[in-house]
């Protein structure tokens, strides 16, 4: 009795140790290949995203036209980007960069008024003092002339960038068409006793990663268009700025709206007071607005994870892996919380039972 338990411990152990082992040289494996890895996770994702519409369209039509169809939008969504929206944000950046120094001169006034204030009121308050007038034509020259001089290398990474983008756009229609056969082909990794377990399990990571992605990309989308909108009918000079950065920062959850809100507090500082006060309330509306009834109509349900869960999720994402980090953080989250109650919890289940 105690030579077959001290057998199925050993047996475990090496189970463990050979699992660690197939990680690691995993790992290893991905870090020589990132731009092969960089091509099936974008593709993966866009997949994800673009399937919940891909489902809905497949009920009346063919796949491959349902197919078509999603990307042939999307090729248009993006066609639209590049010829309207990305001159007038172009434009834009050239008139805040072109203002930068008398926009400093004036935030030093306001500033320097600030102080004498405080230092009226506290007169034991001794402030730093801050200049912001030196920022002007020899630091935009310096910036200007270290951007001519990476021309190379900014030209060199955006072909690599357009390559993995179309490769795995290609890539995700592929998973698309296929994803019977690729559904198939993981479940087919587990024992056959396991395998309805495992396309529950494929079921539901799809429908929580599917929803997050598209879902979250829709309710930016809409975020950061409301506010562009809006800002520009109140007459603020960059608010297709503040709509870009707003949908980027609504993607971000927890933080990235507050972080896209003090951003556009120095660029709304030249207009007054009163223009910094109403796209303060524009952003922080709107993201209300995002919040209590987009996601809930878009979005659905919650990934299931919890508050805290969520923070930590974002935060820890964000220091591993930047900005792709903040946005995926939640979703990944929710991926290990699957996986743990998948195969973790029945596991631990069945040590307790037996102990």
């Amino acid at each position: 009795m105690q030579s077959s338990l001290t057998t199925g411990v050993w047996r475990r152990v090496a189970w463990l140790a050979a699992a660690i082992v197939i990680v690691v040289l995993a790992l290893w494996f991905a870090a020589r290949i990132p731009k092969t890895i960089s091509i099936f996770l974008i593709a993966a994702f866009i997949a994800f995203g673009v399937q919940p519409i891909v489902g809905r369209l497949e009920r009346r039509m063919p796949k491959w036209v349902a197919v078509a169809i999603v990307f042939l939008g999307l090729f248009v969504l993006v066609a639209v980007f590049l010829v309207v929206v990305v001159p007038l944000t172009i434009s834009q950046t050239q008139l805040l960069a072109a203002n930068l120094p008398s926009y400093a001169g004036g935030v030093q006034s306001w500033l320097s008024g600030m102080e004498s204030s405080l230092e009226t009121h506290f007169p034991m308050l001794k402030l730093p003092p801050v200049s912001f007038t030196r920022i002007g034509g020899a630091q935009l020259a310096a910036w200007v002339t270290g951007a001519i001089a990476s021309l190379g290398a900014i030209a060199l990474n955006t072909f690599t960038a357009f390559f993995i983008a179309f490769s795995a756009i290609i890539l995700s229609v592929f998973f698309l068409l296929n994803d019977t056969q690729v559904a198939e082909g993981f479940t087919a990794l587990f024992p056959p006793n396991k395998r309805q377990t495992a396309r529950k399990l494929a079921a539901e990571v799809t429908d929580v990663f599917g929803s997050y992605i598209s879902g979250q990309v829709i309710v930016s989308a809409i975020t950061g268009a409301v506010v562009a909108v809006a800002t520009t009918l109140l007459g603020f000079k960059f608010s297709l700025i503040v709509g870009i950065i707003s949908a980027i920062g609504y993607a971000i959850p927890i933080i990235g709206m507050l972080i896209a809100e003090i951003v556009a507090i120095p660029l709304s500082a030249p207009q007054g007071l009163w223009m910094i006060v109403w796209v303060q309330v524009v952003m922080f509306g709107m993201a209300r607005i995002s919040d209590n009834v987009l996601v809930p109509k878009i979005m659905g349900q919650s990934v299931g994870v919890s508050p805290i869960g969520a923070m930590f999720a974002v935060f820890a994402g964000g220091e591993l892996f930047g900005i792709p980090g903040l946005i995926l953080g939640i979703p990944i989250a929710a991926l290990i919380k699957i996986l743990w109650r998948y195969f973790v919890a029945p596991w631990l289940s069945a040590q307790f039972e037996k102990g």
